[in-house]
């Protein structure tokens, strides 16, 4: 049996190797020069990245012991969290390396065209590729060519993100996040790489250099890098099979609609199609347990679109609980059945919030 993956990031890199290691052969395509590269990420990820990968200092650029929120009105609260800040490259890198360790071929400047009659075809440079396949799995980001392809790309939104990477003096070990007027239907972020570098962005579904720029204006420094890219929409009825064609990842729309954050779902999602390949089960009833957390994280988003800033004035003060605090920085946000309630006993005015949706 052969596999193709198309998409050298996280989520391809892992089911590439998770299926070289059941015996399959597997060949890796991804379409740019450079694994890692261009980069569109955060790469800010929580203590969960390690119950699905072993942690090595290679990737970690930073370590962080705290966010701070601030409110509308500029007030601020502080929480402990312990989270890490990855260099995407140096991740995507290592994660390539340990599916080729484990049998995989890789192919750089290959892009997918499109699947028919189990053949898939790939352009590299002036040259057409036709490669047969078993399995051909899409693992290649928001506008996965392979889903198109496959007719399971209609309908999807998306938020747009625009960061760049800025020189000056930061708290090296505190990432803040924005609420309101900056960022309307989303948030900003500050996350720092040390003391004189941080990543500064916005996300939103529209306009969202014109928030960028806002937010600039409470940044000085020189910007070395600027990124943007779009950010998928995660829906609950996403379909991910279609035949003998699977989706993972960004590509699967496996993203929580809170924080934009990919990563660790999408290699999440990876596991778990490999699972389903090795024991012949249904992908997407495997997938329910990752669908349940995300589906959280929908209601959450959706509560927080219909906030005024009053409302975000008011969460602040209610967060300032140590109770609330606690919770928050012990449970890594991958999993918000495991803290959602726990958050509702601590503090019962959370409920009030809750009652938006319905």
């Amino acid at each position: 049996m052969n596999a193709l993956v198309v998409g050298a990031g996280p989520s391809g890199a892992q089911i590439a190797r998770l299926l070289a290691k059941q015996g399959y052969d597997v060949e890796l395509f991804e379409e740019h020069v450079q694994v890692g590269r261009p980069i569109a990420c955060t790469g800010i990820v929580t203590r969960a990245l390690f119950e699905f990968l072993p942690k090595d200092e290679s990737y970690i650029v930073n370590e962080l012991r705290a966010v701070r929120i601030f409110s509308p009105s500029g007030k601020t609260l502080e929480i402990p969290m312990h989270e890490y800040v990855i260099c995407r490259e140096k991740f995507d890198t290592w994660m390539v390396r340990r599916a080729q360790d484990a049998g995989v071929k890789l192919h750089l400047r290959h892009k997918f065209v499109e699947a028919k009659d189990n053949k898939a075809k790939f352009k590299n440079g002036e040259r057409s590729i036709e490669k047969e396949f078993d399995i051909l799995i899409g693992a290649d980001g928001p506008f996965s060519a392979v889903a198109r392809s496959a007719g399971l790309l209609e309908g999807r939104q998306y938020y747009i993100g625009s960061q760049a990477t800025v020189k000056g003096e930061f708290e090296p070990n505190v990432f803040l996040t924005f609420f309101g007027k900056c960022a309307p239907g989303f948030f900003a972020w500050a996350v720092p790489e040390g003391k004189n570098l941080s990543r500064v962005g916005v996300a939103s579904k529209k306009h969202v250099h014109v928030f960028f720029d806002m937010l600039r204006e409470q940044f000085g420094g020189e910007i070395i890098e600027r990124q943007a890219g779009p950010i998928p929409i995660y829906d609950g009825a996403r379909s991910v099979q279609k035949g003998n064609i699977y989706l993972v990842g960004d590509a699967a729309g496996v993203v929580k609609n809170t924080t934009g954050g990919g990563i660790i779902t999408g290699i999440w999602s990876a596991n778990i199609l490999a699972m389903a390949l090795e024991k012949g089960k249904n992908y997407s009833k495997l997938l329910r347990p990752l669908r349940k957390e995300l589906w959280l994280h929908k209601k959450i988003r959706e509560t927080l679109d219909k906030f005024s800033d009053d409302d975000y004035e008011r969460l602040v003060r209610y967060m300032s609980s140590e109770r609330v605090k606690r919770i928050l920085a012990y449970y890594p946000r991958e999993y918000p059945s495991r803290f959602l309630w726990r958050l509702f006993i601590a503090e019962p005015r959370f409920v009030t919030f809750a009652r938006r949706l319905w």
